[in-house]
């Protein structure tokens, strides 16, 4: 699903909201960052936060995909 910029930032804080508060500041930029890759995002987060368990989860954690910027794939 594709939703507008707002819309997606929003869902992102209220995945933050409910998974790690400390994380919620970045979902402004994983919204410009990927607005054209949402469905991979949650995909991508959704795991990260099912493994999470007792660990960090790490911004570099969190912009290690294999859909962004560093694989060639079009961030905005």
């Amino acid at each position: 699903m594709h939703r507008s910029l707002e819309d997606f930032e929003q869902k992102l804080k209220e995945f933050f909201d409910r998974h790690d508060k400390d994380k919620k500041g970045l979902s402004h930029t994983i919204a410009k960052h990927f607005v054209n890759h949402q469905d991979e995002v949650f995909e991508h987060l959704s795991e990260l936060y099912h493994k999470k368990e007792g660990i960090d989860v790490t911004e570099d954690a969190i912009f290690n995909t294999s859909f962004g910027p560093n694989t060639g794939a079009t961030p905005y």
